[in-house]
């Protein structure tokens, strides 16, 4: 399958309850894997030594999931082209100035939830507004001039797809194709007043 990032909308308020209780990131990204000990934590009981009935029905509670507005819970799947993609906004494998970064880095880590290739991370509505505005100053001609496939080989840019006459053609293509696709996301965020939320899996 390899590394596929992903990208979801989510107010800014629902933002703040995944931060409060992560493992609501987890059922929102992934909602039929079950999550692994330690990030289903909701029901926690408050007495101490002996159980009471009232406390086993707390722990035999669903776990909580979020209420989303009609507008939330819009997803973008970059596939593998998240890594390409953050080469022609910085230039780098891993840097990079924000908020042209955020594919990699930045915005708020949500607890330790790892859905299975690194940190998840949220951007409130202000950050995504900075991300689409600073999206939106590059042009498509300027993006695919910074295409540059050996370059891209030797910074190691995930996937490995880049160079031969041929592959470099159809990996340009695959990268805007995905760019444009990534626009009209956070356009659409941006006008609803929402944040997003990163995420690899």
């Amino acid at each position: 399958m390899g590394m596929r990032l992903g990208l979801l909308s989510l107010a800014d308020a629902n933002i703040t309850r995944v931060v409060r209780s992560p493992s609501l990131a987890w059922h929102l990204i992934t909602p039929a894997t079950p999550a692994p000990a330690g990030v289903a934590q909701h029901a926690k009981s408050t007495a101490r030594g002996k159980k009471t009935a009232s406390t086993k029905r707390a722990k035999a509670k669903p776990l909580r999931v979020l209420d989303l507005a009609a507008n939330e819970g819009t997803r973008c799947d970059l596939e593998k082209s998240w890594h390409g993609i953050h080469y022609l906004l910085t230039g780098s494998a891993w840097e990079g100035e924000p908020p042209l970064d955020f594919l990699v880095d930045g915005g708020r880590q949500v607890g330790r939830i790892d859905i299975e290739h690194g940190p998840v991370r949220a951007f409130r509505a202000s950050g995504a507004q900075a991300i689409y505005q600073s999206l939106s100053s590059l042009s498509p001609y300027e993006l695919r001039k910074r295409f540059n496939a050996r370059d891209m080989a030797a910074k190691e840019i995930y996937p490995d797809i880049w160079t031969g006459a041929a592959l470099e053609e159809d990996s340009l293509r695959y990268l805007m194709d995905n760019l444009d696709k990534l626009r009209a996301f956070l356009r659409q965020t941006v006008e609803a007043k929402l944040g997003i939320v990163v995420f690899l899996v």
